[in-house]
């Protein structure tokens, strides 16, 4: 039979008289021995011949690192390689273009971004970069052929101008962390071409500018969107993966959202706990909790959160210094490290990738933990906003009061009635 995979399945799983087979599709299988040993398995046809490959006993291989071997295994098989028997990697040339370094920075990023990252800097590089100094050994590039580069893109639109410097300068370290070049290129273009220069990525709002926030998009109006909005500013988490928020995603009790690896910008699942607020901006659908409002299928995309911020707020980004959605992420960020949380506990919440031995060693996944600091985090919103909320009802209930005795005090001049002293 076929399921999908998750660890609270498999450690569900009991052991028979026998071993039996689990698959998920696509020849990922778990093999479950009577010992109660579980084993990850590839099960594949190639030149006629079926063939197991062991991808590792579970706990000792956790579930993602199961798929990710699986997946590299699905990628051998389908350009003709035994995945059991894989050719030595040939020696890269000495001499490498820009062409053939780009090549392998696509497969690269294709492994190791989700499809619209990866799709993006693929569009980019082919259309800014490629088209000029495609056949140029990688090497020669120097610092400033890229300032001529950007410079050119920068006169046409400042905007593509700087995810060409970005997406550029990614590739070429890339580059240089596999001795193909020497150094990157692109280094420090950006104060050289100050209409390419990255947008500042420290913004993080206030707790005055969260609460003008917070009222301008719980109020009516493109609710779908507004949610989505705030649900990145409660949850913490990447504008592109609350966008694609999927009901299937949920736990029995909607207490946590899974985002599953391929969704997931370093191809690593994260669990995400959902706090009594942060269910509040969940839509009651089946299906993607956000879906597109342009098109019959799919859900809303990045784009379309950063395009509403922009154009549909009033005043633009509500009057305030510019802010994104990634924004509020940072923000997130900050005001759990102001409550008091460690570095590391933010890193999990927010699905950082992790460094060095720790990324080896630490399986821990800090549920407990998440639990506590997003309960923290919402309440201190709930405070913020809440009491913000109060205080402007109150002014204005004294507004209204002020206003009906100024309307009956005129009333009763007009008629030459005197209102009363007070007495001394």
């Amino acid at each position: 039979m076929k399921v999908k995979f998750s660890d609270r399945y498999i450690k569900a799983l009991q052991p028979k008289e026998k071993e039996y087979c689990i698959r998920e599709g696509h020849g990922f299988t778990l093999r479950v021995y009577p010992s109660g040993v579980k084993s990850f398995e590839y099960i594949y046809t190639i030149n006629g011949k079926r063939r197991r490959m062991a991808l590792g006993v579970y706990p000792h291989v956790s579930l993602a690192d199961a798929r990710q071997k699986h997946r590299d295994a699905v990628d051998l098989l389908a350009s003709g390689v035994d995945p059991q028997n894989p050719p030595e990697l040939p020696q890269p040339p000495a001499v490498l273009t820009v062409n053939q370094l780009a090549e392998k920075y696509f497969v690269h990023i294709e492994t190791h971004l989700v499809d619209r990252s990866a799709k993006q800097q693929k569009r980019t590089i082919e259309a800014d970069v490629l088209p000029v100094w495609g056949d140029r050994p990688a090497a020669e590039i120097r610092r400033r052929d890229a300032v001529a580069l950007i410079e050119q893109v920068a006169r046409r639109a400042p905007g593509q101008a700087r995810n060409v410097l970005l997406n550029a300068r990614t590739m070429f370290s890339f580059a240089l962390h596999r001795e193909i070049v020497e150094y990157n290129p692109f280094s420090r273009v950006g104060a050289a071409v100050p209409a390419a220069a990255a947008g500042s990525r420290d913004r993080v709002l206030s707790d005055d500018e969260i609460k003008t926030v917070w009222r301008a998009l719980t109020k009516p109006g493109s609710e779908i969107v507004r949610r989505a909005i705030l649900l990145i500013l409660v949850t913490g988490q990447r504008p592109g993966e609350v966008a694609g928020m999927h009901s299937s995603e949920f736990n029995e009790d909607m207490r946590w959202w899974t985002i599953p690896p391929e969704r997931s910008k370093n191809k690593r699942e994260n669990r995400v706990y959902l706090t009594d607020l942060a269910r509040k901006f969940i839509p009651p659908l089946g299906g993607y909790c956000f879906p597109a409002q342009k098109r019959a299928e799919g859900h809303l995309s990045e784009g379309s959160l950063s395009h509403h911020i922009t154009y549909y707020l009033e005043p633009p980004y509500l009057g305030l210094p510019r802010w994104t959605p990634h924004d509020l992420r940072r923000t997130a960020a900050t005001k759990l490290a102001e409550l008091g949380c460690s570095d590391a506990i933010i890193d999990e919440i927010q699905n950082h990738k992790k460094q060095g031995v720790i990324k080896t060693y630490n399986r821990y996944k800090y549920d407990k933990e998440k639990k506590l600091w997003l309960e923290k985090w919402s309440k201190y919103l709930a405070e913020l906003t809440v009491k913000s909320r109060v205080l402007l009802r109150t002014e204005r209930v004294k507004k209204r009061k002020l206003e009906k005795l100024r309307v009956r005090a005129t009333i009763k001049l007009r008629r030459g009635e005197v209102p009363p002293r007070r007495s001394q």
